[in-house]
């Protein structure tokens, strides 16, 4: 059993061994958040202070006790961010990616079929570069580095 007290970084708990004791587990210390995160945030609230409305997609999956894992949100490849401009209420989707990172097929995919779409799409991989997508209108489909 995993035990979470607020402010505790290393979470501690027992497990039972095969002679009847107790073996101590101490797991890892938990991340901040990653690299991609961090940007993400930032362009919800370049955004935001702009005007525009922003929602952010989430996504999860959990192992059920039966084995199976059970998925939640949207399909694979639907961008990170999406909304609507202040203004016109256009639509608008955006792709966060740190400076090195790449697309998946799926997301790829999503980006070939939204273009034709009178939707604004881009990959972002900074604030300034998400304001300019959804200000500018630009969709950009293909990584841009």
């Amino acid at each position: 059993m995993t035990i979470k007290y607020p402010g505790d970084q290393i979470r501690k708990y027992y497990k039972p061994t095969k002679e009847g004791g107790k073996e101590r587990v101490v797991k890892k210390k938990k991340r901040g958040p990653g690299p991609e995160h961090v940007i993400q945030d930032n362009i919800r609230i370049a955004l935001t202070m702009r005007g525009h409305t922003v929602y952010r997609v989430n996504v999860g999956q959990v192992k059920m006790e039966d084995g199976r894992t059970f998925h939640s949100g949207v399909q694979k490849g639907f961008p990170d961010l999406c909304g609507f401009r202040k203004g016109d209420g256009k639509m608008f989707f955006i792709e966060v990616k740190t400076k090195q990172g790449k697309r998946s097929p799926a997301q790829v995919y999503f980006a070939r079929e939204i273009a034709s779409k009178p939707v604004i799409y881009g990959v972002a991989r900074s604030a300034e570069e998400a304001l300019e997508i959804v200000e500018k209108e630009l969709n950009r489909t293909e990584d841009v580095k």
